[in-house]
């Protein structure tokens, strides 16, 4: 017996021995080893190339330089290819049969195999060593493979979609790696980079190679990488000279088109001083001419405007901006009136700053200019503007490219700060400036 707790009592302080020297050992230095873990970049929206530019321009490109793809560029293309664009249910760029997502992006670099994560956006090491020439050996020696920085493989696992669809399952999942496929090609050409898909390839091998799960099956190979000879669309990306600021806005024309009567005169000075200010003596407009009464409260009329010009007879060439002001008369057959919603298209076709506050933004609506855009109102419009395929923005003020829109002119974030009516005459202001403003 006490033999048997000597022993125990070795075996412990050996423990604690063991403990102790670990702790102190020094951290193990930085062999130049991977990272285990890349985090990429947040991906870009709004690029400088159009979806029908890409679409022109892309080609199967098989001659690469030397040049290696930066982090930025390998994390835009994951995302183009799988990344999440809907956080709470976890839609990605391509669309899966039943959300189940079978296909697996993997990227080969130099200094080895990478898991795309969609969920986090980043990259994780799967195996520490650069299997290039590898698969450049199981893919019949195509060169390009061989020459190509970096190259995207999609794996899927056919099972996982034959457990709801069945018979389908292997077709859905071709279909997906091949919408898959076309966004990595779409977004390398939006980045002036070659790409081509190759197909003939030793699945198995490469599988073996990779050291892929089982079930998972490799579809497709998609090396990326700098042409030897640029597209065109490379002009394309390089930054346009910054359009000049101008100064000196006597030479600009603005309309300010109010409703026939009961106008908001805080929609109207915000503006109106904020022009004169600069020089500018804008127009006044509206379905009539002659005087225009303001908002009356508790029977008591505040102010009354002179129209001196007919809304109908405005010409879109004399104008540089139209302001469009709000108030209780700015509704009914005001804000469906043919010939407002005819100005209001053909300034927005032209690429002029159109403008409106509070209730008369709905008008844009019925117009038809918003699709897409981003935009606010006094909540009276937000329906509206929402079934119009417009952003709606609980911002009292919202700029998108030359479309400017202010909520309720009464209301100011701080008390003490400038109302909305006087911030919405600054943006159109800044925007007649041509500075790059969003608000």
């Amino acid at each position: 017996m006490r033999t048997i707790i000597n022993s125990i009592s070795v075996l412990f302080l050996m423990l604690g021995c063991s403990s102790v020297c670990f702790s102190q050992n020094p951290p193990a230095a930085d062999t130049g080893a991977p990272a285990a873990i890349i985090k990429l970049p947040q991906p870009k929206i709004n690029g400088v190339v159009s979806l029908e530019q890409a679409l022109e321009n892309r080609r199967s490109i098989r001659q690469f330089t030397d040049e290696a793809l930066t982090i930025d560029q390998i994390g835009q293309i994951c995302w183009a290819a799988q990344g999440v664009t809907e956080p709470n249910r976890e839609f990605r760029t391509a669309p899966s049969p039943g959300a189940i997502y079978p296909i697996q992006l993997y990227v080969f670099l130099p200094d080895g195999l990478y898991l795309y994560a969609p969920a986090r956006h980043e990259l994780s090491l799967v195996i520490d060593k650069d299997l290039r020439l590898s698969i450049f050996n199981s893919s019949f020696n195509q060169r390009v493979v061989q020459k190509a920085p970096c190259t995207f493989m999609l794996a899927g696992d056919v099972k996982k979609v034959e457990a709801k669809y069945r018979s389908r399952g292997e077709r859905f999942t071709y279909i997906e790696a091949g919408h898959i496929a076309q966004n990595i090609q779409l977004q390398a050409t939006a980045l002036a980079l070659g790409s081509v898909p190759i197909g003939v390839i030793d699945t198995k091998t490469i599988a073996q190679i990779c050291k892929l799960p089982i079930g998972q099956e490799v579809i497709y190979l998609i090396p990326v990488g700098n042409p030897t000879k640029k597209p065109a669309l490379a002009n394309i990306l390089q930054p346009a000279p910054a359009a000049p600021v101008i100064t000196d806005l006597r030479s600009k024309h603005v309309a300010i088109i109010v409703p026939n009567k009961y106008f908001n005169d805080t929609d109207f000075y915000g503006v109106q001083q904020a022009l004169t200010k600069e020089g500018i003596q804008p127009v006044i407009a509206s379905t009539t001419i002659g005087e225009v009464k303001g908002i009356q409260v508790m029977g008591i009329q505040r102010n009354i405007l002179t129209s001196t010009v007919l809304l109908r007879d405005l010409k879109l060439q004399d104008f540089d901006a139209f302001v469009f002001v709000g108030g209780a008369g700015f509704g009914g057959n005001f804000l469906n009136n043919v010939d407002t919603i005819n100005l209001v298209r053909s300034a927005s076709s032209a690429g002029k700053i159109i403008a409106g506050i509070s209730e008369s933004p709905g008008i844009f609506a019925y117009a038809d200019i918003v699709r897409g855009k981003n935009v606010t109102s006094s909540t009276s419009q937000r329906t509206r503007l929402v079934q119009a395929g417009a952003k709606w923005q609980r911002n009292l003020l919202v700029v998108d490219g030359n479309l400017i829109t202010a909520g309720d002119s009464t209301t100011s974030a701080v008390v003490g700060s400038p109302n909305v009516g006087d911030r919405f005459g600054t943006a159109v202001i800044n925007i007649l400036k041509g500075e790059k403003i969003t608000y």
